[in-house]
């Protein structure tokens, strides 16, 4: 190469480099100003999609879901990014451990490829509101039907508490002990995690075989069963075929 390429390769480098810190900075000022504008019960953050294991990057009023820099995404957003990885959410109602009531929305920033890289969260506690909400219905006699049902999310901190914490929820709601747990048993629990996007995190794999008793191979081998069985499912039968 010359030395006239190499400078332009330099500056194309360079070029592409600036374009992408430029919405990440840009967003970083976007998380300030939010929080600036609606006080500490608003938590705003930051997430870098392309490391799961420790995505936020920028945020503000942590206190809020007690997370900080360097810790990860929640279990719903998580699943969100598994299964809808290009979709905003807007106004979601969701439920922490400790009771308290959020409002989040979640809006997805892409590259030129269209691949999901920033996603900014703004999640707003509104405790005391439905508090004050649910005491006037009660004075007044209004019911609650037509209510929105909550989500119960698990907001995280390190990567490790967010593992254990989704792997938990998954083997609770299995109703049965790790050491009673047959292969298929596994396998579902397997399946689960792997439906919500827990197998996108570094470190996923040797996490759950170590909860689960069982080698990573062991799990490697669970989701190549999954993989194939799913390939089962979307082959079509001769029945199918003919209709």
């Amino acid at each position: 190469m010359t030395l006239t390429g190499r400078a332009r390769s330099r500056k194309d480098i360079k070029r592409r480099t600036a374009k992408q810190a430029f919405p990440t900075e840009w967003l970083k000022l976007v998380v300030d100003g939010v929080a600036k504008a609606f006080g500490s019960r608003c938590e705003v953050v930051l997430h870098d999609l392309t490391h799961l294991d420790r995505t936020i990057i920028k945020i503000v009023n942590g206190h809020v879901t007690r997370r900080t820099v360097g810790d990860t995404i929640s279990e719903q957003g998580l699943k969100q990014f598994k299964n809808f990885p290009n979709v905003n959410l807007h106004s979601s109602l969701t439920a922490t451990k400790d009771g308290r009531h959020l409002k989040s929305t979640t809006m997805v920033s892409k590259n030129d490829k269209g691949q999901s890289i920033l996603a900014l969260s703004i999640n707003f506690d509104v405790t005391d509101m439905m508090s004050f909400n649910m005491a006037m219905r009660d004075m007044f006699g209004i019911t609650d039907e037509g209510l929105r049902e909550e989500l119960v999310d698990t907001f995280g901190g390190e990567v490790v508490s967010t593992l254990n914490e989704i792997a938990d929820n998954v083997i609770q709601r299995a109703g049965k002990t790790i050491p009673a747990m047959t292969r298929r048993g596994r396998i579902e629990i397997v399946r689960q995690l792997e439906n919500q996007g827990y197998f996108l995190i570094k470190g996923a794999v040797k996490f759950i075989a170590g909860k689960l008793n069982v080698s990573a191979s062991a799990i490697y081998g669970y989701l190549d069963t999954i993989q194939s069985e799913k390939s089962d499912m979307s082959v079509p039968t001769q029945l199918e075929k003919v209709a």
